[in-house]
């Protein structure tokens, strides 16, 4: 069943972006999922959404394609910023090389916390230890 937006509030506008109604999810929430070639039923498993809220979804994107894309634009443009700048204050602030394989790098995190949780169960006198 295909819903009108115009009619039903279904679709509700938000400061954060459209959004289903008494929810928080956006309409670029569940673009994600279209963009990568979901089904519709996968869409409204994961988002734990109805056939109805999902259809006022692509209704409200094909009323609003232009303005909808650009907003996802940037809101991707924005989110590969913020990822690109959190990756290079964590290759700052790691004592590991960035080229490190992921098995390894793992490993030595792991050794890490396992020495700090040492060290700390020895500075504590071991009190309250299993």
């Amino acid at each position: 069943m295909s819903t009108n937006t115009t009619t039903s509030p279904l679709i509700v506008e938000l400061p954060r972006g459209p959004s289903i109604a008494g929810t928080r999810i956006t309409v670029y929430s569940v673009m994600d999922y279209i963009k990568a070639n979901r089904s519709k039923e996968e869409i409204i498993e994961s988002m734990t959404i109805s056939l109805e809220q999902l259809d006022a979804v692509y209704e409200y994107i094909e009323q609003h394609r232009e303005e909808v894309e650009r907003d996802y634009a940037e809101i991707l443009r924005r989110s590969e910023e913020l990822r690109e700048r959190y990756d290079k204050v964590f290759w700052e602030r790691t004592p590991f090389p960035p080229d490190m394989p992921p098995e390894e790098l793992k490993a030595a995190l792991i050794q890490r916390l396992e020495e700090k949780k040492r060290q700390l169960l020895a500075s504590n006198g071991n009190h309250g230890t299993p």
